[in-house]
């Protein structure tokens, strides 16, 4: 067991809320948030398609649908911290093989040309997986109840950041004029091993660990430190099993939901700095309103943190959910800076409120005693989706030469499954459904 840390003022919770913000930030801009940019750099280099380039993704998304049941078992079994730890360090790994991506196949052009582009995306994705997403959002469940879906948009809103903040510099540093993509993975790569500082520092698995309950209720006084043993007795009074999850309807209309948002989410990282390209903007100037997309997302995330913590969670997905579909389809009008503001605003405040809010209803919805297994098992449809939607959109464009038709079929689907958000009513525990069901003595 770790050392304990002294009692502070500002609850330790919240540091671990925001060493997840770093950590998102710095694995997910490089990887999820600059996949348009090395797409760019691997087509101009090699001549290789979109649908082609589009696969490295899918094929790191379908990875990560078969990691994240295995990795949602493993944080339950061993912590998320040791995990997180090994996911750096693999991201890294991938960053390395990124730098030295060659066509398989030199001197003819085949289909399985960027097989080492697929097996450094696929790399990097299992390093995400293991070290980003799952993990943070484990730990941070651990540690919150009433304030859940805040505490995880602080997490979460680490991937606006690292768009934001990171992509468009990564756009300058992968030109050729200046350290051009090879160097600039591996510099990646050696910002990605620096990773397990703060997270082996800081990081605490439980708030247990230090003699705490979750919201640190049982800082304060006697009967702030009843209300939190209250508050702590009664989170695993609700916790669901894995299987218990599994039988709940609930459950799979949450994932697939989920799923139909984040595919839209996986095609515009993909895709959209190349559709901006082609559609009138300079490779930089595509990657800044990206970045700035991802900012307002920053934001919302925090604003949809709060308004998930106020209103019921089905009714707020749904909304922002909607408004993402909207801004995918949006894009497909951008030919111009003040149309791509228009689409930053309107994407952005749609993915950031949504983002946290589908983590925090698991959290609160199925508790805390299987909540790696069942965020693993959960991430499998979605995964799916996120690797069918950036092979669509590919597929679109080599078809049609733009991504219009791609780009407002899967925001069609997407504002479809937002919908469906509606009918994701808490459910009820078996243990209380079966009280119900005893016949009351006369």
């Amino acid at each position: 067991m770790d050392r304990a840390i002294p009692k502070q003022y500002i609850f330790y919770g919240w540091w671990i809320a925001f060493t997840a913000l770093f950590v998102n930030a710095i694995l997910s801009g490089p990887s999820f948030g600059a996949t348009g940019l090395w797409v760019d750099s691997l087509e101009r280099e090699f001549g290789w398609t979109r649908a082609q380039l589009s696969l490295a993704f899918s094929l790191g998304q379908l990875e990560g649908s078969i990691a994240a049941p295995i990795v949602g078992f493993l944080i339950d079994r061993f912590g998320g911290k040791k995990i997180a730890l090994s996911g750096a360090f693999v991201a890294s790994l991938g960053f390395v093989c990124l730098s030295q991506v060659r066509p398989f196949t030199p001197g003819l052009s085949e289909w399985n040309d960027p097989v080492i582009f697929y097996a450094a995306y696929v790399l990097m994705m299992l390093g995400i997986t293991l070290g980003g997403w799952i993990p943070m959002t484990v730990i941070i469940n651990n540690w919150f109840y009433r304030r859940r879906s805040l505490a995880m948009s602080i997490g979460s809103v680490g991937f606006s950041v690292g768009t934001f903040a990171i992509v468009p510099a990564l756009a300058i540093l992968i030109s050729p004029d200046n350290l051009g993509w090879r160097n600039t993975a591996l510099l990646i790569a050696l910002v990605f091993t620096f990773i397990a500082i703060p997270v082996w520092r800081i990081i605490r698995d439980n708030p247990e660990e230090i003699g705490e309950v979750p919201d640190g209720l049982g800082m304060s006084r006697t009967e702030d430190s009843l209300s939190g043993q209250e508050i702590l007795k009664s989170s695993r009074e609700q916790d669901f099993t894995i299987g218990q999850a599994l039988r709940e309807k609930v459950f799979w209309t949450i994932s697939i939901g989920h799923g139909a948002s984040a595919m839209l989410t996986s095609t515009m990282m993909v895709h959209l700095i190349l559709a901006f390209k082609g559609q009138g903007l300079s490779i930089e100037m595509a990657a800044v309103m990206w970045g700035v997309s991802m900012g307002i997302g920053g934001a919302s995330q925090i604003f949809g943190g709060i308004i998930g913590d106020r209103i019921p969670k089905r009714f707020a997905l749904c909304g922002f959910g909607c408004l993402q579909a909207i801004g995918v389809a949006s894009a497909t009008l951008v030919q111009s800076i003040p149309v791509a503001v228009l689409f930053a605003i309107i994407y952005g405040i749609g993915f950031g409120g949504r983002a946290p809010i589908t983590t925090s209803m698991r959290g609160e919805y199925f508790g805390r005693r299987s909540f790696g297994k069942i965020m693993g098992i959960s991430a499998v449809p979605m995964m799916i989706m996120t690797m069918t939607g950036p092979i669509v959109a590919g597929s679109f464009f080599d078809q049609d030469g733009d991504y219009a038709r791609a780009f407002l079929l899967l925001a069609a689907i997407g504002f479809t499954g937002s919908l469906i958000f509606i009918f994701a009513k808490k459910p009820i525990h078996p243990s209380l459904k079966s009280r119900s069901k005893v016949p009351v003595k006369n």
